[in-house]
């Protein structure tokens, strides 16, 4: 069997400071379905990070399908998914985003702002079959 490759995927968003204990709470129990769309979508390692000072949060995962775009708009259709996000929204503040949040279907940018990656040591950080 051939292994699959990946990509990885980093993201910032702001965190409201007042929201901190909800957002680490919300996360602390990730609704399963949410866990199991993100399975389902090819998403891997999903992992946030908290940056205090910054008031930011950093995203990081990897994806190991093949249609990206396919599986990010299937988590983007899922009902339950979007109800997460609606629970999630108000404690997160967009650096780039005008209109409705994604929860109500909004598309006014990109609610987590995309990082570039400038560096990897070229080690994967896990295999996938």
């Amino acid at each position: 069997m051939s292994e699959q490759t990946s990509k990885r995927y980093g993201g910032v968003i702001y965190l409201r400071a007042e929201k901190l204990e909800e957002y680490k709470k919300l996360h602390a129990a990730v609704w399963p379905s949410v866990l199991a769309r993100l399975q389902k979508s090819n998403i891997r390692n999903f992992t946030i990070y908290y940056c205090k000072e910054l008031g930011v949060l950093f995203s990081h995962y990897e994806y190991v399908g093949t249609d990206y775009e396919m599986d990010t708009q299937a988590i983007a259709d899922d009902k339950v998914t979007r109800e997460w996000w609606k629970v999630c929204e108000p404690c997160q503040e967009s650096l780039n985003w005008e209109g409705p949040p994604p929860s109500e279907g909004g598309t006014g940018g990109s609610w987590w702002q995309p990082l570039e990656e400038v560096f990897h040591d070229g080690h994967p950080a896990a295999t996938y079959k």
